[in-house]
């Protein structure tokens, strides 16, 4: 027996052992799989900036997809938006290849870190980070240089990431859509951005993560195809409900949460582009909780309405109200941080003398302001949210219920709550 004990002792220790070194091998096999699957990857990706897609054994489709997984990665690790473009020539017996004068005069036209790549034998397509409103801009000095080279008349079909959908199947729908309404008077469109639900942002955002891991992991291009085409027709039928969808939101009639971003950002570049001041109102409506609880939805909801009825006829034509929260409300104006106390306090006395019918009802509430100027507290919209939603928060935290300025001494002990559509973006 006491022979026995240091045999079997001995027998598991040498399992043991067996187990741990087939454990390091099969691990380290997977890391040397992944190691070389990214590297193929990238030579890939590398090899499609030049190379026809036939002469490397695939498909446009194919390499399109491998580019447009690579551009969202990027653009989603950034918190940026791009543009998809395809670039059709009129010119009769026109044949696209990597290698063909149009699509090196687009790829010499267009600027550092744009994309170009082969979309059918009449079509390129170019991958441009940029936001909606600069995208017809850009195209239109690309067109106007390679007309200067080549001599070719083009249209172009634009379509926007993410405020023309969210996956390329969709992008590439809307972009073919503008394509075919392209004219000789008008040869370069961009489709109406409309706005996406809040629910589409999030799978947006989980779409950016499932990008970045078919980047990192892929194993060729037909596994690095993460974007599907669908039939033209479904794409354009799923455009067309998704344009049915108004920019607004439908209770209170100004910008839904999932848009304030875009259009906030936009009008914030052109204050720092004339150099004028301005202000972001981060405004919370008071008592919703005790007013559901009360009176029902029905009444908070007409409550909500009200109170942007207020804003939207008391403030001017171009400040720009949108949804926030569930409760709340952000508003931007071009004014001085003087003139900002002034509206913050005549809003907050409309809002409280005003009277809100629901049903047989009059009821009454209040609201709590918090804000933050240009320059003053921030260089952009992202600061200036944060600096304003701290100003918000500590009022509700304390029961403040009046108009605050942000007050680093006083607000930055509030942590911030940034909110998810509007990212910090360059000054």
């Amino acid at each position: 027996m006491q022979l026995f004990i240091p045999t079997l002792a001995a027998q598991f220790d040498l399992l043991t052992g067996a187990f741990g070194a087939l454990a390091a091998v099969v691990v380290s096999f997977v890391a040397i799989t992944a190691v070389a699957s990214y590297y193929r990857f990238q030579h890939i990706v590398q090899m499609a900036e030049d190379t026809n897609p036939e002469d490397m054994g695939a498909t446009p489709e194919e390499i399109l997809r491998v580019q447009m997984a690579r551009y969202l990665a990027g653009c989603a690790r950034r918190n940026t938006s791009f543009s998809i473009s395809l670039i059709r020539s009129v010119r009769p017996g026109v044949q696209v290849r990597m290698d063909d004068p149009l699509v090196n005069a687009v790829k010499k036209a267009a600027r550092r870190g744009d994309i170009t790549c082969v979309f059918d034998e009449r079509t390129v397509a170019l991958f441009t980070e940029a936001e909606p409103d600069d995208s017809v801009g850009i195209l239109r000095r690309i067109t106007g240089e390679v007309a200067e080279q080549c001599g070719d008349l083009l249209r172009v079909g634009i379509a926007s990431y993410p405020g023309h959908g969210l996956s390329g199947k969709e992008l590439t729908g809307v972009a073919i859509q503008g394509l075919e309404q392209t004219t000789a008077e008008d040869p370069i469109i961009l489709p109406e951005i409309v706005n996406v639900d809040e629910d589409e942002e999030e799978e947006a955002d989980a779409a950016a993560e499932e990008t970045v891991s078919a980047e990192e992991a892929d194993t060729g291009i037909s596994e690095a195809a993460a974007f599907d085409f669908e039939d033209d027709e479904e794409v354009s039928g799923k455009w067309k409900d998704r344009r049915k969808n108004a920019m607004l939101d439908e209770l209170t009639g100004v910008l839904k949460a999932s848009a304030i971003s875009a259009y906030m950002q936009r009008l914030m570049s052109e204050y720092r582009r004339k150099k004028q001041k301005a202000a972001l109102f981060c405004v919370g409506v008071n008592n919703m909780e005790h007013i559901e609880r009360i009176h029902g939805e029905d009444a908070a909801d007409d409550i909500l309405a009200g109170v942007s009825k207020v804003l939207q006829d008391n403030l001017r034509a171009d400040d720009l109200i949108g949804r926030h929260e569930k409760h709340a409300f952000l508003v931007l104006s071009q004014c001085s941080l003087e003139e900002a106390e002034i509206i913050g306090k005549r809003i907050s006395t409309l809002v409280q003398q005003t009277q809100i019918e629901s049903g047989k009802k009059k009821l009454k509430t209040t609201i709590t302001l918090g804000v933050a100027a240009y320059p003053d507290h921030g260089r952009n919209l992202h600061h200036l949210y944060t600096a304003g939603q701290k100003v918000l928060d500590h009022s509700r935290m304390n029961d403040i219920r009046a108009y605050a300025v942000y007050d680093p001494g006083i607000h930055d002990k509030v942590p911030s709550k940034p909110l998810r559509n509007i990212k910090s973006v360059q000054a």
